[in-house]
């Protein structure tokens, strides 16, 4: 069946698609199940496994710490704010889309990396992730960061979980 649902991806529009050929119970057996995606680390063969959130379309926040200290290639970064907001800090893989901006680009998306949508709040970021979602369902591997995210003089950040507190 995996070569059917590879077929079913190419027709719509992704153009990165591989079939495991061991099968879904080898895949289980060296990944595990969960909502979780395995993305193709630029630095290793070892993949790097995104974790979903509590809330529909949310990353986890661990999972998305290390990513982005770790291999922040693997996924497309989104910065959702304003220019002046972003240009004040953001992470240094991080493109620039306001989200008032963002409705004409979902078509230009990339479908060959899990794309993440973050703000200063979440709010934004949320709204971004439903608004792919309504413009271009088809699009997979979507996520966008909850929680409330500072950048700091010296280029780090911080994110406070809405749920931790």
């Amino acid at each position: 069946m995996s070569h059917k649902s590879a077929r079913k991806a190419v027709e719509l529009g992704y153009s990165n698609v591989k079939v495991f050929a061991a099968g879904y119970p080898a895949w289980v057996a060296a990944y595990g199940k969960g909502a979780s995606v395995a993305v193709a680390s630029a630095k290793s063969a070892a993949p790097t496994m995104l974790k979903a959130g509590k809330e529909e379309g949310s990353i986890d926040t661990d999972t998305f710490i290390k990513i982005v200290k770790n291999n922040p290639e693997s996924i497309m970064l989104i910065d959702v704010r304003d220019a002046d907001e972003f240009n004040n800090g953001s992470f240094k893989t991080a493109v620039n889309i306001p989200v008032d901006n963002l409705e004409d680009k979902i078509k230009t998306l990339p479908t060959d990396k899990p794309i993440v949508f973050v703000c200063g709040t979440g709010a934004r970021s949320g709204e971004s992730y439903y608004m792919v979602q309504d413009v271009r369902p088809a699009l997979k591997n979507v996520y966008y960061l909850e929680g409330s995210l500072t950048f700091k003089e010296d280029g780090s950040f911080e994110i406070k979980d809405p749920v931790a507190g």
